[in-house]
C-alpha cells in the first residue's frame, strides 16, 4: 500500500480580502500487481507478430519492460498451429515519451514471430504463459474481403483533377472500421535542354480529396472536407447499406496516364480494433485533463487476466491501372 499526499488549494472569498485554504488529503494506493501485457495486430499479408510486457501502476515512476522469456502460443479455430520465437535479430527501440524529453527514455523491444500467415475467416487466440505471472490470452478474427465494385474513373472531363469512385456493401451484422489509400507507380520522360530524354520513376501514396461525410474533416478550406494520402473511417453513417465512394486527385504532381500501375489499398478490421480505437479516441478527446477535470475513459482490451489488445486486419488491393 502506497501513501501519498494530496494538496488542495482552495479559494476563499472574504470582505477585504482573497486567500485560499490549504487542505492536505492523504490517500492510499493499493500496490499494483503487474500483469502480462499483449500487444499484436493480424495482418493477412504478413506473418503474425506480437509483443509481452508487464504492466506499470499508474502512479508508478518506473518505465514499462519487455517480457523476453514467454511461451507465446497460436491457435486457429481452436486448434493449434505454432509456438512464436523472440526475434533476438531485429530489435526496436522506441521512444516512451512521459511528457518530459529530458526523462524520456529508449526501451529494447522484441518481437515474438511465427512464419504463419493469417487467413480471413478464422478466428485465432494467442496465449501466453509464464512462470511469474497469470497467464494470458487474446482472441480476434480476420474479416473477408471486401468486394469493391461500381468502379469508374474520370481522367478527361477536368483537366485539373481525376475523379475515382467505387462502391462497397458494409457487413450490418458488426460495426466496421476501415481504412483506404491510393498508390500509383509512374514513369515521366521529357527532353532537357540538350535534346536527352531525362526520365523520373517514382512510386507513392497518393493525396485524396474528398467531401464524404465519413471520413474525417481535416480540410475547411480548399472545398473539401478531407485531404490526406489514407483515410480511416467506420460504417457509423451507412452501417448495412451500399456505400458509395467519390475522390479526387488533382493532376499538378499526379498524371493519370504517366502511371503504369494504380492501386486501391482498401482494408477492413476486426470489431475488436473498432472497439479499441474508439476508445482510445473518446480517451484523448475526454481524459487529458488534469486529475479532476479529465473524465475516466477506459481503453478497450480483449485481453484475459491482462492488458492490451490483439486486433486482425484484412487488407486488398485493388488494381485499377493496368
Amino acid at each position: 500500500m502506497k501513501n501519498f499526499k494530496l494538496l488542495l488549494l482552495i479559494p476563499a472569498i472574504y470582505f477585504f480580502s482573497c486567500g485560499e485554504i490549504e487542505t492536505v488529503i492523504d490517500l492510499e494506493i493499493p500496490a499494483h500487481e503487474p500483469v502480462l501485457v499483449l500487444n499484436g495486430r493480424l495482418d493477412t499479408d504478413t506473418n503474425i507478430q506480437v509483443l509481452i510486457s508487464k504492466s506499470v501502476g499508474a502512479f508508478e515512476t518506473a518505465s514499462p519492460s519487455m517480457i523476453n522469456d514467454a511461451e507465446v502460443l497460436l491457435f486457429e479455430n481452436g486448434t493449434f498451429i505454432d509456438s512464436l520465437e523472440l526475434d533476438t535479430q531485429n530489435t526496436i527501440y522506441p521512444w516512451v515519451n512521459d511528457g518530459n524529453w529530458n526523462t524520456s527514455t529508449i526501451i529494447a523491444m522484441n518481437y515474438y514471430k511465427t512464419n504463419f500467415i493469417p487467413i480471413e475467416n478464422n478466428n485465432y487466440r494467442i496465449e501466453v504463459n509464464h512462470d511469474n505471472y497469470n497467464s494470458v490470452s487474446a482472441t480476434t478474427y480476420i474479416p473477408e474481403d471486401i468486394i469493391l465494385y461500381n468502379i469508374s474513373i474520370d481522367s478527361t472531363s477536368n483537366t485539373d483533377k481525376i475523379n475515382f469512385q467505387f462502391s462497397f456493401d458494409d457487413n450490418i451484422d458488426q460495426d466496421n472500421f476501415y481504412s483506404l489509400s491510393l498508390n500509383a507507380s509512374c514513369s515521366k520522360i521529357w527532353e532537357d535542354d540538350y535534346g536527352y530524354d531525362e526520365e523520373y520513376d517514382w512510386e507513392y501514396k497518393v493525396e485524396m480529396n474528398s467531401n464524404d461525410p465519413s471520413f474525417p474533416v481535416n480540410e475547411l478550406f480548399s472545398g473539401y472536407t478531407f485531404s490526406g494520402n489514407k483515410a480511416i473511417f467506420t460504417d457509423a453513417l451507412f452501417n448495412g447499406q451500399q456505400k458509395n465512394i467519390s475522390i479526387d486527385v488533382f493532376t499538378d504532381e499526379f498524371t493519370y496516364s504517366d502511371c503504369d500501375t494504380i492501386k486501391f489499398e482498401f482494408s477492413t478490421f476486426s470489431d475488436d480494433a473498432y472497439k479499441y480505437y474508439s476508445s482510445l479516441s473518446e480517451q484523448r478527446d475526454k481524459g487529458e485533463l488534469d486529475i479532476f477535470g479529465g473524465e475516466v475513459v477506459p481503453v478497450y482490451t480483449n485481453v484475459t487476466n491482462g492488458l492490451g489488445i490483439l486486433i486482425s486486419k484484412n487488407a486488398q488491393e485493388i488494381y485499377i491501372k493496368p
